[in-house]
């Protein structure tokens, strides 16, 4: 990795913002001293004394009545339900902290500013903070490598089932061709308004219409007519699946068709899994990425800046 490479804007500010929030804990004696809450013990349960009013009392019933009264009724102080209190001696337990940080268990927090990080803040080089793929995991590593880019179509069953053409250039010109633009997506010469989408976003509703004629556009966010839609994590079966399309095809972009060959998932699941688990845990190196020092994956693409 050269030294021209760069971290974004917004990585360094996130860094130093964590580095200052580091030492403003530190300063209060928060960053490794857990803290300890106490609660106070009211008891809403008890009844208030009950008050015998009878005719005719001995005066040692009377008396030892009178006693425990006063006795309840100071007790009573100490409780909100019965006014403030004027009791200084109150009986405390101590209760678990009910915030979760890291710092106030005295564990070390998933965010730390490590060395390197505060080394590359004072000196204002952070290459050393982006590693690329082959760096991170060795260049031995069993990882498939690709250069950012599907060089497939769409999945042959999925292609035959819904009579999608053989190419990209075909399927647009076999559903009435025109010209494409981000205003005329549908290529049909009129501009695509909110009040044509509905209840839905542009976008799905753009994509709904695109089935055959821009197939990358319609699975980017849309399953094959009549299969659900999966959420939540990836089965074994399904990383194995995308690990072997992208051995044979390639991936980075035209996610739309890549997810073909996944039923269940559409597209931007695939493009986040991608980003998110893909790369982050060395299973496909692509240059396209560089892995930063919390482990996540950073695109530096067409987007990769200079050092100032």
């Amino acid at each position: 990795m050269t030294k021209t490479e760069t971290i974004s804007e917004y990585e360094r500010e996130r860094l130093e913002n964590i580095r200052q929030n580091q030492e403003m804990l530190r300063s209060l004696n928060l960053a490794t001293t857990p803290t300890v809450q106490t609660t106070k013990v009211v008891n809403k349960g008890r009844a208030k004394p009950r008050t015998t009013r009878r005719g005719k009392e001995n005066k040692q019933t009377k008396d030892t009545d009178e006693d425990s009264r006063k006795q309840n009724t100071d007790d009573d102080d100490n409780d909100s339900d019965y006014g403030t209190s004027t009791n200084s001696k109150r009986r405390t337990v101590p209760a678990v902290a009910t915030r979760r940080s890291k710092r106030l268990r005295g564990e070390n927090a998933l965010e730390e500013v490590t060395q390197v990080e505060k080394q590359a803040i004072e000196t204002g080089d952070f290459s050393g903070l982006l590693q690329t793929g082959e760096e991170k995991f060795g260049s031995t590593t069993d990882a498939i490598k690709v250069n950012g880019h599907y060089s497939g179509w769409v999945e042959t069953g999925v292609m035959q089932r819904l009579g999608i053409q053989g190419t990209a250039t075909e399927a647009w010109e076999s559903e009435g061709g025109g010209k494409f633009s981000f205003k005329d997506p549908l290529g049909t010469g009129k501009k695509v308004s909110k009040k044509m989408a509905g209840n839905q976003s542009v976008a799905k509703f753009v994509a709904s219409k695109l089935l055959r004629k821009n197939p990358n556009s319609y699975f980017y966010r849309h399953t094959e007519p009549g299969v659900e839609q999966w959420t939540g994590d990836w089965t074994d079966e399904e990383k194995e699946v995308f690990l072997n399309v992208a051995k044979k095809f390639g991936c980075g972009d035209k996610w739309g068709l890549f997810s073909t060959y996944i039923p269940h998932r559409v597209g931007y699941q695939c493009s986040n899994y991608y980003r998110q688990y893909v790369i982050p845990a060395g299973w496909i190196i692509d240059d396209n990425y560089r892995i930063d020092s919390a482990g996540n994956a950073v695109y530096v693409g067409n987007h990769r800046r200079s050092a100032r």
